[in-house]
C-alpha cells in the first residue's frame, strides 16, 4: 500500500482501549492511530496474527464517556503494540476527526 495514502487515512488519536479475547482475557492500551478499517494500541500484547477480538475504545469527556465496542482481528503486533482490523468500516470514525485530540497519560 502506498504510504503516502496510509497516512493520509490516519488519525493520531489518544484514548484509552480495551482488547478483550474470550481465551486470553483483557488487555488494556492506549491508541496511538486510527483509521476507518483498523487501530494501532500501545500495549503488552498477548494476542497472535488473526487472533478474533473484541475492542472497546473510551473516549472521556469532561463529564462524560463515549464507549465504541467494535469487533476486530489482530493484523500484527511488534514491541511497542498491537495493530487490529474492523470486521467493517468504522461507523463512529466521524467522531475522531470531529472532536479534539486529547493526550491520555500511560500508565
Amino acid at each position: 500500500m502506498d504510504t503516502s495514502l496510509r497516512s493520509r487515512t490516519r488519525i493520531n488519536y489518544s484514548a484509552h482501549a480495551f482488547i478483550k479475547s474470550g481465551a486470553k482475557g483483557t488487555t488494556k492500551g492506549i491508541v496511538r492511530d486510527i483509521s476507518i478499517n483498523s487501530i494501532y494500541l500501545n500495549c503488552q500484547p498477548k494476542l497472535a496474527a488473526n487472533d478474533e477480538v473484541s475492542l472497546e475504545i473510551v473516549l472521556l469527556g469532561n463529564g462524560s464517556e463515549l464507549i465504541i465496542k467494535v469487533p476486530a482481528r489482530v493484523e500484527r503486533t511488534d514491541n511497542d503494540g498491537i495493530a487490529l482490523c474492523f470486521h467493517n468500516p468504522l461507523e463512529w470514525w466521524p467522531v475522531f476527526s470531529q472532536f479534539p485530540f486529547h493526550q491520555v497519560e500511560k500508565k
